[in-house]
């Protein structure tokens, strides 16, 4: 790392490991977008595999992967059709986050979880109030009604619910995929276009750990 701004281009973006990511990411959110709603849980879990491809591939594969998801995922269910905007946004801001390295401490995660969720939740209100009446079959629809029953009005319960659910949402999807990230060996990360971001991290945590089980040997050799 010589402290010079690494370029990108979306060319170098869609490499082959980056395309041979996008089916997998598909594959992650369509489980657990049909997870999520089977169980009727409060949050999606359909754009994990969308936030692991845009941290590791920027915005541009981040956002093919978020609309390849929701076209797959209409199939199953049309919902999901108008919702391709929000998982494309998504992407694209995720990879944006990741290129100026906004998972790398503690209070930059917070901010990034802040705006991922804010552009999910933006996106996703006029078509959620407008074309499906807040009603879509989701665990945060069944809050959002409940709201509605209350007589808050339908923008102020959507909103309500999606503060707290999107959110929870993004904070569980953002943990998943760094569990993922950081067994990625690191000389498979660096052939990602954001794969450096993460070295530093996954070298900290392998300190941390390697003190951590030095710690009891040392106590053990002070007795002796």
């Amino acid at each position: 790392m010589d402290g010079t701004e690494k370029k990108y281009s979306i060319k170098s973006d869609f490499s082959l490991l980056s395309l041979l990511l996008i089916p997998i990411a598909v594959a992650v959110n369509f489980v657990g977008g049909q997870l999520a709603v089977a169980l009727k849980l409060p949050f999606y879990l359909d754009t994990i595999g969308t936030i692991l491809v845009a941290m590791l591939c920027g915005p541009w594969v981040g956002g093919v992967a978020g609309l390849v998801t929701n076209l797959v995922l209409g199939i199953a269910d049309p919902v999901y059709f108008p919702y391709a905007i929000v998982n494309v946004a998504l992407g694209l801001v995720t990879g944006i986050l990741a290129r100026k390295n906004f998972f790398s401490t503690w209070w930059k995660w917070i901010i990034s979880i802040i705006l991922m969720s804010a552009i999910s939740i933006l996106t996703a209100a006029p078509i959620t109030v407008l074309m499906f009446g807040g009603i879509t079959g989701s665990g945060s629809s069944l809050i959002t009604m409940t709201l509605v029953a209350t007589g808050i009005n339908i923008w102020q319960a959507f909103f309500s619910t999606e503060i707290f659910t999107t959110g929870l949402d993004r904070i569980i999807s953002i943990l998943l995929t760094y569990l993922v990230i950081i067994v990625i060996p690191s000389r498979t990360l660096v052939k990602y276009p954001c794969g450096e971001n993460y070295i530093n991290l996954k070298n900290l945590l392998s300190k941390k750990q390697e003190k951590q089980s030095e710690k009891p040997e040392d106590t053990s050799q002070d007795k002796q």
